[in-house]
């Protein structure tokens, strides 16, 4: 039998669960809200081919800003801030997260090297 202090690591389990399949909606929303502009490709679900910027708005632009300006408690993504992070610690973050920012371990590693390049502007 469960005890009361094992509650609260469930709950935060199924509240996390809730709140990455309401994002994944939100996402879907927000996305449709904008007019769809995607290839014809990426609208059947061939999402392979999709840029660092396309991986930007979908991922991170929720919490970040469209144009990396921050939000809330997301910190603004600026140069100055990429360039300070090593490649691998920011490969770390955005596959495992870190403080609020959730984990996006889902992404393919050629999304995460698009997302990356994008990041560091090249």
């Amino acid at each position: 039998m469960d005890t009361p202090r094992h509650t609260p690591a469930r709950l935060r389990r199924a509240l996390l669960a809730a709140s990455v399949v309401l994002a994944g909606g939100s996402v879907a929303v927000a996305c449709s809200a904008r007019g769809s502009t995607a290839a014809p490709a990426q609208q059947n679900g061939a999402t392979s081919s999709l840029s660092g910027s396309d991986v930007y708005l979908i991922s991170c632009a929720r919490c970040h800003g469209d144009n990396r300006e921050g939000k809330t408690d997301a910190p603004a993504l600026g140069q100055v801030r990429i360039s300070s992070l090593g490649e691998q610690p920011l490969r770390f973050t955005i596959q495992f997260g870190k403080g609020r920012m959730p984990a996006f371990g889902g992404l393919s590693p050629e999304k995460v090297d698009a997302l990356i390049a994008f990041l560091r502007g090249t």
